[in-house]
């Protein structure tokens, strides 16, 4: 064999020398032809009859007896002449009954381009295979294969893989040249060799053989193998150089194409031996905006003209995928993930936004006027932390939560909350429910018998819970009653404890509330008088009987407690039957000092607060421990 190996590595002239006429492409046979760039059956020289190319079923093969000495090792091509034999010998002519003469005939014989025999056909080898050495080349032959000839840097690049004991095996076709860009190809049994002049000559077997026979052999978009496969990368994978890319095989993913703008992106992440792994698909295209993407063991590339390409995997490309991929709001990824935040966070830039991710979080897309209010406020690492949901959205109002407060969207009007007791009513942690009113206030005292409380206005925005303001205010002197125990007569000055509903307002004129409001006169009273049918009610009279409570008073009085004020439904329908002597006149009114068990708060806030309110609003009261979980 190391013989014919230096034989084969010293002939010159292209591949196609073997010939004396230049054989037609592939696709010019008048036989059946394979896919472009496939190897196809040599049609240009006589062919042989079946009894020149065979030997008779009765008969073995027509084979010159080699000589006795020396004895001729099994190598599928010639051997040199001997050292030992006299200067001028004549060589012997080769058996004109084998299938090798047959095939040496076809193709000109000694005056064609192999030129005169070497020596004689030298049989033994594998698969009973003969081969014969020429001038300018050899013919080799088999059973199974036929005789073929085999010559210049195609010869050469077999011999380097072992003739016929390496991974191709014997030649199944002659060369067939007339390929694109001056290519020529031979088949062997276990795949070809290809040759162009731009690239030189490569093997081109197995699965890697088939992915790129798929892409249209050297007509398609790859072109022409510039290397032979190379194995021994991880997990057993191996890979091939083409002139437009490359193809990638592994046992787990199977082969894929790499090539392009893909394939650089994969690069940076350090081929198959990055957080990408294999590729498991070639590359798609179609998408949105002329798009493509190519999946990975890990992830995926995706690319378009306007974005480039970027590295899609984990969390961020899952919640990229719950927004629609690149037909969502968000649209392609214009950049890597860029990790290392604090928390162990990552975050992903989109044509329309960024999705940001931390262990604790989650992964979630931020965008619009909302990305820019958490831009102000120092996105990850400012007071808001990372987001803890997407953008919701109910009309014209959007909210988004994050980690420790809230940017809500409103009409062109951004703003930002700390999560507060607002919050409780989102997450359930507040004891008792906001009934899904519209606006839903809290006044929440630190303590039993304190009578300082805050008092916190929070609004629905898009079914989410959020802050409008929050004020310091007062509730009765005494504090407030446990839950379940009624706050009794109002000279006991407890507040109640519970969540109840507001469906009235009063004052001295309407500032502009949609709240049926009563607008108080020197006759205007409120029933305190147990057992009596004006008990926890609003009535007229010109006196001033017992427990009943005089209004006028109280809007003419210093301070004035109710120059605006609303019904808090404690102890009275909607939310209850009147129980007698269980409280009465609970209101929320101005001027925040210690009450009879109302709540009070400063005059601004008041007027705010009745604005605002409708029909159904809520306000929840009593000592934080007893109202948050």
């Amino acid at each position: 064999m190391t013989a014919t190996l230096a034989l084969l590595a010293g002939l010159a002239g292209p591949a196609a020398a073997v010939d004396s006429v230049s054989p037609p492409s592939a696709t010019a046979s008048s036989e059946p032809t394979a896919p472009p760039g496939a190897p196809g059956p040599d049609t240009t020289g006589p062919r042989p009859s079946a009894s020149a190319l065979e030997p008779s079923p009765a008969e073995p093969p027509a084979v010159p007896a080699a000589p006795p000495a020396p004895k001729v090792p099994a190598t599928p091509g010639p051997l040199p002449p001997s050292s030992t034999e006299p200067a001028g010998v004549q060589q012997p002519e080769p058996d004109p009954e084998s299938p090798i003469q047959a095939k040496y005939a076809q193709l000109g014989g000694a005056a064609g381009g192999l030129g005169a025999a070497l020596g004689p056909a030298n049989c033994g080898l594998a698969q009973g295979g003969c081969s014969q050495a020429f001038e300018h080349g050899a013919i080799v032959w088999t059973p199974a294969t036929g005789a073929h000839s085999v010559t210049g840097i195609i010869g050469t690049t077999w011999a380097a893989s072992g003739f016929e004991n390496g991974q191709l095996g014997y030649p199944a076709t002659d060369e067939v040249c007339g390929l694109r860009d001056g290519g020529c190809y031979q088949m062997f049994q276990n795949g070809a060799i290809l040759f162009s002049p731009g690239t030189g000559a490569a093997i081109s077997a197995g699965p890697i053989r088939s992915s790129w026979a798929a892409s249209g052999y050297e007509n398609g978009y790859l072109g022409y193998p510039t290397t032979n496969t190379v194995c021994g990368l991880r997990d057993g994978g191996c890979y091939q150089m083409f002139q437009g890319g490359a193809i990638v095989w592994s046992p787990a993913t199977g082969a894929a194409i790499s090539l392009g703008a893909i394939r650089t992106a994969w690069a940076a992440t350090g081929f198959e031996n990055g957080y990408l792994g294999y590729p498991t698909t070639n590359e798609v295209c179609g998408l949105r905006d002329g798009g493509c993407y190519q999946m990975f063991q890990s992830g995926a590339i995706v690319w378009s003209p306007a974005t480039g390409a970027a590295v899609s995997l984990g969390a961020v490309r899952g919640a990229w995928a719950a927004n629609g991929y690149e037909n969502g709001h968000l649209g392609y990824p214009t950049a890597n993930e860029v990790c290392g935040l604090p928390g162990g966070g990552c975050y992903q830039w989109y044509q329309r936004g960024i999705i940001w991710w931390s262990p604790s979080s989650g992964a979630h897309p931020v965008w619009g006027g909302i990305q820019s209010s958490y831009s102000s406020a120092g996105w990850a690492w400012g007071w808001l932390g990372y987001p803890i949901g997407r953008e919701i959205c109910q009309g014209t109002t959007c909210i988004q939560k994050f980690q420790t407060g809230t940017i809500s969207w409103e009409n062109g009007w951004v703003g930002q909350k700390r999560y507060n007791e607002c919050e409780s009513l989102n997450n359930g942690r507040s004891v008792y429910s906001g009934y899904g009113a519209r606006t839903v206030s809290f006044a929440v005292a630190e303590g039993y018998g304190q009578s300082g409380a805050w008092f916190i206005r929070c609004r629905s925005i898009a079914g989410q819970y959020v802050e409008d303001w929050a004020v310091r205010g007062t509730v009765g002197a005494s504090g407030f009653k446990p839950p379940g125990i009624a706050s009794g007569p109002t000279r006991n000055l407890y507040s109640p404890t519970g969540s109840y509903s507001v469906t009235e307002a009063f004052g001295a004129g309407n500032p502009g509330t949609a709240l049926p409001y009563q607008k108080l006169n020197p006759n205007s009273r409120w029933g305190g008088n147990p057992g009596t049918s004006t008990y926890n009610r609003y009535f007229e009279s010109t006196s001033w009987t017992g427990w009943d409570e005089n209004m006028w008073y109280f809007l003419q009085k210093a301070g004035n407690d109710y120059q605006q004020g609303a019904v808090i439904n404690y102890n009275r329908p909607p939310d209850s039957p009147i129980v007698q002597d269980a409280g009465f006149a609970i209101f929320l009114h101005e001027n925040p000092v210690p009450t009879a068990g109302c709540i009070a708060i400063a005059h601004p806030y008041m007027v705010d607060w009745l604005q605002k309110a409708a029909v159904g609003d809520r306000i929840i009261m009593g000592v934080r421990g007893a109202l948050f979980r």
